[in-house]
């Protein structure tokens, strides 16, 4: 190229302004900046026009003069600079840091400047070292709360039983140094008295993963039996599968019915909150581990779940507590049962059996009143005490309507305790079926971070399911939404294609939160899903303020954003088209206005 021609023609020719690094040219002589293509204007939140023609100490970029002097004595030292990171300040005074390099040219006339901007990266570092400490801070907390823990616990290998560690308090209750203990097995040690109990206990944490509250008997080194409350639960420990055992001493309590009754209530709660205090410990060394990947998935996740596990906690220890005093309604029902012929006592049985079968049913307000006042008026016919609670918990357990159509039974129960002890039963069964919806709650948000967090880039298709992934994204973002907005899912196919499950999910992630940031979480959000001969079809609308139309030209552009620094999932829409388009073959589409945005999703089914 002729050598004649200015340099910043020659720069331009060379497609200086389309760099997607940022490029500047400066007058050595002068300081001024005599070109500076988009990229670079940009990290100073200025135009072409505000740079050129301007100095450094003009613009005020620098946050630190000194950087600016050692990058003159370097380009005086050695005629360039490479990789120097340096923060500069933009027009709004906000830090980026910029890995910069340069050079003369021109016979020390020019200065050529390129760079790129790393302020993400530094930002995703410092994150990182914060997190270090977070996970080192979780690793010393769950030490102390292990050592210092007042009641004794073990940490044992779950497939073979020998024990990894103990605590003190561990060893005083069965009487054996922790050297005695370690590498050893409660079968080599023979602390079981009878191996029930120990079978027992691991049939319980095998089948749920943990287990609480039960008793057994132990034996400690010198022989003497003590009475324990034991809670258990598998951790995954220094990278295998462990169990945690924690024995509470019950052996004093133990001496009369009344004290024991107190003292297990009492130790059961403290039981349970060192469980859960050990439990939280565990959760926040995964949350760590998982946090550089998942984000603020995680946080809503351990919400969603937290939940149902609140709600089994609680009916756990309702049944727990009514269990335990199964002796006494025992005595109760035989009591009550002695008053009936044998053809009434059928008669009962049957009715409790088909009472119990009977599905749960919901009422209005208006509709609930009514059935109380039937309700209530039967049992005073009856003659039956406390006619209002009995009708009040009646509707609580959804079956009055069945009450009401078998009333003949009505005037058998009374006289006894025999219909309040029937509704205590009933009550444990609404608390089992309410266990049980909070375990398949629990199971399908689990379900949906397993696929979620694998996130494998395969190099071969494979059969998908769309609704799947789309309910994957769904399930881990139902906490930011329940609050404010009305997910209206219409699917009106269920289509299998050939794809990417992981590229997928990434997809459906990207559009559901921009949508969600967009209405700033209030607002309806509706998912469709259609399917033809050929495609499958996904559209993902908000009713947000809509995308302006200059902005729609860009919307797809790699790394472009309408979101503050700090928003958005880090997969950009550029990547979401690649995906569609080159991975899967597909269409990406875009149709905004005033109150409404949609994109919609094609991809072949083969």
């Amino acid at each position: 190229m002729d050598s004649s021609i200015p340099i910043t023609d020659r720069i331009w020719h060379t497609s200086f302004a389309e760099s997607p690094i940022g490029m500047a040219i400066t007058d050595l002589q002068t300081g001024l900046y005599v070109e500076a293509n988009e990229v670079y204007c940009n990290w100073l939140g200025r135009k072409r026009e505000e740079v050129v023609g301007k100095t450094t100490i003009d613009l005020g970029i620098y946050s630190n003069l000194a950087d600016r002097d050692l990058i003159l004595s370097k380009l005086k030292t050695d005629g360039f600079v490479l990789n120097f990171e340096v923060p500069l300040l933009t027009k709004t005074n906000e830090t980026v840091t910029i890995l910069f390099s340069g050079k003369i040219v021109e016979n020390g006339r020019y200065l050529l400047s390129a760079g790129q901007n790393i302020t993400v990266l530094k930002e995703k570092e410092k994150l990182a070292n914060a997190l270090q400490k977070e996970l080192k801070l979780s690793k010393d907390l769950f030490e102390s709360v292990f050592r210092l823990n007042p009641a004794a616990v073990s940490l044992s290998n779950a497939e073979t039983g020998r024990y990894d560690d103990v605590n003190e308090a561990y060893c005083r209750l069965i009487g054996f140094s922790r050297e005695e203990i370690i590498g050893k097995t409660s079968h080599e040690l023979n602390i079981w008295i009878t191996k029930l109990d120990r079978a027992r206990l691991l049939a319980e944490v095998q089948k749920k993963g943990w287990s609480t509250g039960m008793e057994a008997s132990v034996r400690t080194k010198t022989g003497e039996i003590r009475h324990v409350v034991s809670g258990n639960t598998i951790l995954n420990h220094d990278g295998r599968s462990t169990l945690l055992a924690i024995l509470i001493d019950i052996t004093e309590s133990k001496q009369n019915k009344e004290a024991l009754e107190f003292a297990v209530k009492e130790r059961t709660k403290e039981l349970n909150r060192i469980l859960e205090d050990l439990q939280k410990t565990q959760d926040q060394l995964i949350l760590s581990e998982k946090m550089a990947t998942l984000g603020q998935l995680v946080a809503s996740v351990a919400h969603e779940i937290n939940n149902p596990l609140a709600a089994i906690s609680a009916f756990s220890e309702q049944l727990q507590n009514r269990l335990g005093d199964f002796g006494t309604r025992l005595i109760e029902i035989r009591k009550c049962m002695e008053k009936y012929s044998d053809k009434d006592a059928l008669e009962i049985i049957r009715w409790i059996t088909e009472l119990f079968q009977v599905k749960p049913k919901t009422y209005s307000f208006s509709e609930t009143r009514k059935i109380k006042k039937n309700l209530e008026s039967l049992f005073t016919t009856a003659n039956i005490d406390s006619p209002y609670d009995l009708a009040d918990r009646i509707v609580d357990l959804g079956v009055s309507d069945y009450i009401l159509e078998n009333t003949n039974f009505v005037e058998k129960l009374k006289n006894t305790p025999l219909l309040s002890i029937i509704l205590n039963e009933l009550n444990a069964l609404r608390s089992i079926e309410s266990i049980r919806l909070a375990v398949e709650r629990t199971s399908k948000i689990v379900y949906s971070l397993k696929n979620y967090g694998r996130m494998d880039r395969g190099s071969a298709k494979i059969q998908t399911n769309i609704i799947d992934t789309i309910e994957t994204v769904l399930t881990l973002y139902q906490n930011k939404m329940k609050s404010g907005i009305e997910c209206i899912r219409l699917y009106n196919a269920n289509p299998v294609i050939m794809g990417y499950p992981d590229e997928l999910i990434q997809i459906w992630t990207n559009l559901i939160y921009n949508s969600l940031q967009a209405m700033r979480f209030k607002g309806k959000l509706t998912v469709q899903v259609e399917e033809t001969n050929t495609d499958v079809e996904v559209s993902i609308k908000d009713d947000g303020p809509g995308i302006p139309l200059n902005m729609q030209k860009r919307i797809f552009e790699p790394f472009y954003t309408t979101k503050e620094k700090g928003e958005g999932t880090g997969l950009g829409l550029g990547i979401v088209k690649q995906s569609v388009e080159e991975r899967h073959k597909g269409q990406i589409r875009l149709f905004s206005e005033p109150g409404q945005t949609v994109f919609i999703v094609s991809i072949p089914k083969l």
